[in-house]
């Protein structure tokens, strides 16, 4: 963030005229012209005189602390900026406690390239803009909020949408400097999409592979692709300056959206080879994002959901989102067609297959009884279902019959003789 200069300081504009030498003279006096009719007792802590390494509390800003501050009253922190002018650097205003304790945020986004040193002046401030007190204050920031050798990301730009599945990322950085670019791949994962180092003159030109996205993903519809830039320089970080991330979009997805499929194995079975451990139904599935949860629902002939046992802890295979395995039912076994349906719970693909369940097949009996065992309706098997009726009557009158036949036979012979 950048402020504007104070109104009530017309010294700063100048002061800018004449240098950076000329204000770094001025600072002192001004402070000890300020010191003169106070007090001691507003004190500045954080940072201490001459401190080395300051860390940034923000990008470009320092955190102050202090005591003393009466109430009513603010602190304001004036800098030398690169140019050689004075800048107000106060960010977000002041916290003071009841015992006078306060703090505030510094922002030095105005020094020279590649600068660290801090030449301020810190000063407590009246409600109508007198300086009661003033400390001066020199130190040294960790990193330089303008560094010599910046590290940005040149292409492709916030937003921006490439036609290529595998883009050239450019930029700047450190010389020698290590680049590496990663992104969030397929099963919830890190990818690396490429590396390159820092040439002499602070650029860098980085071809990426994205093939570990998920499939169908990167596009703008899908959210796009969030790549994260890291910069080592000799295998350490570089201060201030060793990571960047961007958003961008594929105009198609490097990794295309694999048909979704489901089929069933086989497609019409008996209650006994359904209810068979070593048989059931073999499940196939294409489709799905990799490594992600499945809900597999089956419906059954009456329209009722029929609970399948482990279906909670189901997963597509790790790479390319694949899934098989094998349903047997349990239970009284309705007969008719099932539907089975599976939905990716992070993808949101859903695809359903039928199949049927066919009755057992009667149990045929072989001639010459059956064992004792009773024999299904209609089962056949060569014997004949009991009417009531009792068969020996029947065949005395069936010989009956056939002794007068050959009786009139004979009479009629003897006629004709």
């Amino acid at each position: 963030m950048r402020t504007s200069p104070s109104p009530r300081r017309p010294l700063s504009s100048r002061l800018a005229l004449i240098g950076t030498a000329a204000v770094l003279a001025a600072v002192p006096v001004f402070a000890s012209a300020a010191a003169a009719n106070a007090d001691d007792s507003f004190a500045v802590t954080t940072p201490t005189q001459g401190q080395v390494g300051v860390p940034e509390y923000f990008p470009n800003t320092a955190q102050f602390a202090g005591t003393g501050l009466s109430a009513g009253n603010h602190v304001d922190v004036q800098y030398v900026t690169g140019d050689g002018s004075l800048h107000t650097a106060i960010y977000g205003g002041n916290t003071r406690a009841d015992d006078g304790s306060w703090t505030t945020v510094a922002n030095f986004d105005l020094l020279g390239v590649g600068q660290t040193q801090v030449v301020s002046t810190v000063e407590e401030v009246a409600e109508d803009g007198t300086i009661l007190q003033s400390r001066a204050l020199t130190f040294t920031l960790a990193v330089a909020p303008n560094p010599a050798n910046p590290f940005t990301v040149t292409t492709p730009y916030v937003t921006e949408t490439v036609d290529s599945a595998t883009p050239t990322f450019t930029g700047t950085g450190e010389p020698g400097a290590e680049i590496v670019i990663t992104y969030g791949a397929r099963s919830l994962t890190t990818a690396e999409a490429g590396r390159g180092i820092v040439d002499a003159q602070g650029n860098f030109s980085i071809v990426t592979d994205f093939s570990r996205l998920e499939p169908g993903a990167g596009t703008e519809a899908q959210g796009g692709v969030g790549a994260i830039f890291t910069q080592t320089l000799n295998g350490q970080p570089v201060p201030g300056a060793d990571q960047k991330s961007i958003l961008f979009y594929f105009a198609e997805a490097p990794v295309p959206l694999i048909p979704l499929t489901l089929t069933v194995d086989p497609t019409s079975l008996t209650v006994a080879d359904v209810t068979a451990a070593d048989k059931g139904v073999a499940i196939s599935a294409t489709g799905f994002s990799p490594n992600e949860g499945l809900t597999a629902t089956l419906t059954g002939p009456d329209g009722v959901v029929v609970e399948i046992s482990g279906s909670g802890s189901l997963f597509a295979d790790d790479e390319d989102g694949s899934f098989s395995d094998r349903l047997t039912l349990t239970g009284d076994v309705l007969t008719g067609e099932y539907t089975l349906t599976l939905s990716g719970n992070r993808s949101g693909r859903v695809v359903s297959a039928e199949f049927v369940v066919l009755a057992d097949p009667a149990t045929p009996v072989a001639p010459g009884g059956n064992g004792g065992n009773a024999v299904p309706a209609g089962a056949g098997g060569g014997q004949l279902a009991k009417t009531g009726f009792d068969a020996a009557p029947l065949g005395v009158l069936a010989g009956g019959l056939l002794l007068a036949g050959l009786v009139v036979a004979a009479l009629r012979r003897r006629a004709h003789a």
